[in-house]
């Protein structure tokens, strides 16, 4: 998979993989104002930061046509995004994309399918999310340490039951939907 370093001013169309996905690989690159689809892409970033980029990924089919699912990591380490969308993305640990060890400030997460996905270091500041969420816990503290999460918008969200958080997760520092109370569970 070849690494895409420095200024990275346009995303190139990857070298496609033995199950058909194309490989993208971000290794201490910046990338700023670029939209990328995420359709048919295996994603691996670390020690990178985007800038006011839009990740999108089409609803269906889940799979290409070797039956695999685009997936990847935005941190395998330490990664930023600031002021970027995430639209359609499916967050799922298996299958999906991960947020991981990322910083995620000032983004919206847009219809994103939160399927499976568990967000144990993610660090996640004064984000807007939009849509139904479903299946995915939330952590307020990992075994590196608290992360960073407060002033999130959570208030254009349809929750279901099967949403979760933990480890001192702070509910009082995010706004919710009326009425709605998430509980601290573990």
């Amino acid at each position: 998979m070849p690494r895409l370093t420095g200024d990275v001013a346009a995303i190139p169309d990857g070298e496609h993989g033995p199950r058909g996905e194309r490989e993208l690989y971000f290794f201490r690159a910046s990338v700023t104002d670029t939209e990328l689809w995420l359709s048919d892409v295996h994603l691996a970033v670390e020690w990178s930061e985007f800038v006011n980029c839009h990740f999108r990924q089409r609803v269906k089919p889940i799979t290409n046509e070797h039956g695999f699912s685009a997936q990847g990591s935005f941190a395998s380490r330490q990664a930023l995004y600031r002021n970027c969308v995430f639209e359609r993305v499916r967050f799922k640990l298996l299958g999906g994309f991960s947020m991981s060890r990322g910083w995620y400030e000032n983004c919206t997460f847009l219809n994103c399918r939160w399927e499976g996905h568990f967000a144990h270091d993610a660090s996640v500041v004064d984000s807007t999310f939009i849509g139904r969420m479903n299946g995915c816990v939330w952590f307020g503290e990992s075994e590196r340490g608290a992360n960073v999460i407060r002033g999130n918008d959570f208030t254009q969200v349809q929750f279901t039951d099967n949403v979760g958080w933990r480890r001192s997760y702070p509910v009082g520092e995010q706004q919710w939907p009326p009425s709605f109370q998430p509980r601290i569970n573990g």
